[in-house]
């Protein structure tokens, strides 16, 4: 369970940053020139997918015990995924409801990796 948490999550990682750069950045440069906007827009695009990237490359590297998460650290890669989640979360409620209509794919998958995380845990 947890070598496929960590497959998805390097996926993921990997679509985090193809759709940032192929859907939302064109959106962002019709709508405004800045490009102190764009990088910052970039740069956060990139740090989240390489924090999904780091995460799942921890899990297979545990999961095919080339490393071992012990004690309280087992816990650490589904505590990032769910303060990931959660960061959302506090967003989309609080000021862009409108997101959770187009994160419906995403926030299955995430459910899918949440749910093997745990999994992995017992």
């Amino acid at each position: 369970m947890e070598l496929t948490a960590g497959i998805m999550l390097v996926l993921l990682s990997i679509l985090h940053v193809a759709y940032g750069e192929k859907m939302q950045v064109p959106l962002l440069k019709q709508a405004t020139d800045d490009s102190i906007l764009l990088g910052a827009y970039r740069v956060m695009s990139l740090q989240g997918g390489l924090l999904l990237f780091a995460v799942g490359l921890i899990n297979i590297l545990n999961a095919t015990s080339v490393i071992t998460l012990q004690g309280i650290a087992v816990y650490f890669p589904l505590g990032i995924i769910l303060l990931n989640i959660l960061g959302f979360m506090v967003i989309a409620f609080s000021r862009h409801r409108e997101l959770f209509k187009i994160t419906v794919p995403q926030f299955l998958l995430f459910l899918i990796v949440v749910t093997l995380e745990s999994l992995a845990l017992v």
